[in-house]
Order: structure tokens, then C-alpha cells, then sequence
């Protein structure tokens, strides 16, 4: 309220469209900051190289060595597997023979083929030959441990898994490790025994 007592009136701005040298200098600052490629000589048949593209090179991503699940054909589950070991009569090919019996490494190494596979898992020796192709991790991982002690491969990548019980019906016997005296040692004992007595016959004895 004025002090006359009559009320004022208020108007708001109005937007006017902007003038035509306000839209120039726009205009000439967009061109001024754009790459303009002359394309002139392309009438007269001649062609300018175009710019080479720049290649991004893509990250590197770490790869992980561990093994991991793979397809397995149809029939090759661990499902299937388990069916197998309760209908199967045979899995570790002992023809009758016990699966208490005494195994030595050395007649391990000789089972390290894709139709003939043992190893060792905590003291156990296993014909892991119908197991080849159940095996989630693919083939190749199975038989990086053919023919050998597998014990510490098993525990690094599948400490979680009771292969005893997987691999039940596959035992074929127990590892024994047999250990030779060295000769060196005989005569290293030997000689100290000389030492003790007088005109000893003992260096006859190979």
C-alpha cells in the first residue's frame, strides 16, 4: 500500500526473444571452437586420408589359475556319479583282489594315463580312470595328479570335498613308502667300528 492508500501494481518481466547480433556471436563462437574439414578437393576426384582412429586398448584383467567348473556332457554329473558308485560292481577294477593290500609309489607312476589312472589323496590310492570324465574341473586338472601323490594339489583347490567318500568304490589299496639304507651309511658305521678293535676282518664284507 502506497501512502495514498492505493494499492501499487506489480508486473513481471517480460522475456524478449534475443536480438539478431546476440544470435551471431553465438554462432561465431561455436565455429570458432569447431574442426572444419575442407572437403573441396573431393569434386575434383581427389580423396583426403581420413584421420586414423584411435585404438583403446582394452584392460588387462587378471586371470585366475584356479580351476573352475566346465560342461560336462549329459550323463556326466555328480549326480550321475553317485548313481554309478551304488550300481556299479567294480569301479576300481580289483577283479576280487583286496583293497587293503600294500602300494608302493613306484607302481602308482605307472598308472598315469586317460585309460589307466591312480593317485594318491591322504595316504589312500584311488583308480580315478572311471571318475575322469565326472570330474567338474575338466579332464586335464584330474590328471595333473595321475600317477602321483595328490594330496596337496587335492587340498589347495578342494579342501572342502570328501573325496573319501566321492571316490569310495575306487580305493585300490594303501601307499606304503619303503625306504632303502644307503651304503655310504654301512660304511661310515663300519669303519667306526674298526676303530674300536684290532685286526678286524669286517673290510671284507662288502
Amino acid at each position: 500500500m502506497s501512502k495514498s492508500g492505493q494499492a501499487e501494481e506489480f508486473s513481471f518481466p517480460i522475456p524478449r526473444p534475443p536480438s539478431a547480433s546476440s544470435r551471431a556471436r553465438k554462432q561465431n563462437d561455436l565455429t570458432s571452437r569447431a574442426t572444419v574439414v575442407d572437403c573441396s578437393d573431393r569434386q575434383n576426384g581427389a580423396t583426403t586420408p581420413m584421420p586414423k582412429p584411435v585404438s583403446l586398448s582394452e584392460p588387462k584383467l587378471k586371470t585366475d589359475v584356479r580351476p573352475g567348473k566346465i560342461p560336462l556332457e549329459k550323463g556326466y554329473s555328480q549326480m550321475d556319479w553317485m548313481r554309478l558308485t551304488k550300481s556299479h560292481p567294480d569301479l576300481a577294477g580289483l577283479a576280487g583282489k583286496s583293497r587293503n593290500r600294500a602300494i608302493s609309489m613306484a607302481e602308482v607312476k605307472q598308472h598315469r594315463s586317460k585309460d589307466d589312472a591312480w593317485l594318491v589323496l591322504k595316504g589312500k590310492v584311488y583308480n580315478v580312470t572311471p571318475y575322469l570324465k565326472f570330474h567338474p574341473g575338466g579332464l586335464d586338472w584330474i590328471m595333473k595328479g595321475a600317477g602321483l601323490d595328490a594330496t596337496s594339489l587335492f587340498n589347495k583347490y578342494h579342501a572342502w570335498v570328501n573325496a573319501e567318500f566321492m571316490l569310495e568304490k575306487c580305493v585300490v589299496g594303501y601307499l606304503v613308502v619303503v625306504w632303502y639304507a644307503r651304503v655310504d651309511m654301512w660304511h661310515t658305521l663300519r669303519d667306526a667300528a674298526c676303530t674300536v678293535r684290532a685286526n678286524c676282518s669286517c673290510h671284507d664284507v662288502v
